[in-house]
């Protein structure tokens, strides 16, 4: 009958303990080689299922970039400790390392017990300010009691055994620094199977690149976004105004990665001041007409882009007539002809986003070029099969980097939905331009007024 009481009590805990952790999302962000990248903040928002609006949301700013899901029972005794305990894996086989998150040095007592509570190891120490390893072994299989004491106070978390080990220990395994990354959050607004819409942010150089994924919640997560637009690039400057420009090799042609940002003036608002057959010149939000002011201008009722560089962000808005001889020297403004030749590589060399290969010299049939010529970042979700915004961070694969920018395409104010580019080829009305958006698989043709206000991206001569 003891040993009856023994099982089920193992098996009471064990199952309240597997069913009572805190539940742990933790973000990180890697560049297009792996590389760690920090994140500048993260917005996570719960929506209804039928009402597109959000029921949570919360921006998380670097360092605090954890989400931390309280267990329906408490994990901890002692909950009001001022230091964090951590065990990194639990349930464990054998041997586990646990995280002793110190706010000052202090003097503390570790003790490893049994759920009867006979101690079964334990030690004194100095712990240092900041994160201590404790590396934890444990010798029957079966759920076990770490606690800490100190002057801040004492802490316990549950460890659970699954498999026997040679021996029952507690080894001090160093130091680290530590920076506080918890984010909590109240059962009653985030929970298991609950999905999160995530859109995370990075500033690198004045530029800001935002990316988009859903995460479905099933448990604690390590949360990667890989932003495929933040690259090694080659590069060049523009010897008339210092810009730098990272440039790409897609089949024989070389592309310009980002949009132009020659200025020789600027013309305030393209809904006021514009012209068929004169230059003109646009900053994003910017409605002067003094250049520096133009090149310094913070994006001001921008959403996501409040407070970056609109000119950096977004290159020049050029009308047509503003195109002719806009790129640098050894550059030119494709025509459609090479938009055309580019479409084609891309269709015939295994870029289409559904996953076939072209083998005509068609743009028009088996066009699923837009997620090869789109960034990563920025782009809205869209459910659309192949489409730019589904799965955005597949993105990118040319290394073109489409950011969308908008454009105004008669003389109404610049949007910031989709991407748009002037070519040099003449159509019955003004020019034909390309552009994508978040919801195609395909790069649109078409044309539009010389008025009108795009971004342009130069080949190479």
């Amino acid at each position: 009958m003891k040993n009856f009481i023994s099982t089920l009590f193992f098996i009471v805990f064990c199952t309240s303990y597997i069913f009572s952790q805190d539940t742990r999302l933790t973000f990180t962000a890697v560049d297009n080689d792996g590389n760690f990248v920090q994140l500048d903040s993260i917005r996570a928002e719960k929506y209804f299922s039928v009402v597109n609006t959000p029921w949570w949301a919360e921006m998380l700013r670097y360092p605090d970039t954890v989400i931390v899901i309280p267990a329906t029972s408490v994990q901890d005794f002692s909950a009001k400790a001022d230091f964090d305990v951590v065990a990194n894996e639990n349930p464990f086989v054998g041997k586990t390392s646990v995280e002793v998150n110190m706010p000052a040095e202090s003097a503390v007592n570790v003790t490893l017990a049994g759920v009867d509570g006979r101690v079964v190891a334990d030690f004194s120490k100095n712990l240092h300010e900041g994160g201590n390893l404790i590396e934890v072994s444990a010798k029957d299989a079966k759920p076990y009691i770490l606690t800490v004491g100190c002057k801040f106070g004492t802490k316990s978390v549950k460890l659970l055994n699954t498999e026997s080990n040679t021996a029952n220990s507690l080894v001090y395994a160093g130091s680290y620094d530590y920076i506080p990354q918890s984010k909590l959050t109240a059962n009653e607004n985030l929970s298991i199977g609950d999905t999160l819409r995530l859109t995370a942010y990075v500033d690198i150089d004045g530029f800001r690149y935002r990316l988009n994924k859903e995460h479905i919640i099933n448990g604690s997560a390590d949360i990667v976004f890989s932003f495929a637009d933040i690259r090694n690039y080659e590069k060049f400057t523009d010897e008339r105004d210092g810009n730098t420009y990272r440039y790409v090799q897609i089949g024989s042609q070389t592309w310009m990665a980002e949009n132009l940002r020659y200025l020789p003036s600027v013309n305030g608002n393209p809904s006021v001041n514009y012209s068929n057959n004169q230059p003109r010149y646009y900053v994003y939000n910017y409605a002067g007409e003094n250049i520096e002011e133009a090149k310094n201008h913070l994006c001001e009722f921008a959403g996501y882009y409040e407070g970056v560089n609109c000119y950096r962000q977004f290159g020049v808005y050029y009308n047509g007539p503003a195109t002719i001889g806009a790129c640098p020297s050894g550059w030119h403004l494709p025509t459609d002809a090479e938009w055309t030749q580019l479409e084609i590589y891309l269709q015939n060399n295994g870029y289409n986003s559904n996953g076939t290969n072209d083998t005509d010299e068609d743009r028009e049939t088996n066009n699923f070029t837009a997620k090869a010529l789109a960034s990563a970042c920025g782009w809205d979700m869209n459910d659309n099969s192949f489409a730019v915004g589904n799965n955005p961070e597949e993105n990118n694969s040319t290394g073109f980097g489409g950011y969308p920018c908008g454009a105004s395409l008669s003389s109404g104010e610049i949007n910031l939905y989709g991407a748009y580019w002037w070519t040099d080829t003449d159509a019955d009305v003004g020019a034909y331009y390309r552009s994508i958006s978040e919801g195609s698989y395909m790069v649109y043709r078409t044309n539009a007024p010389y008025r009108s206000a795009m971004n342009v991206r130069c080949v190479r001569d």
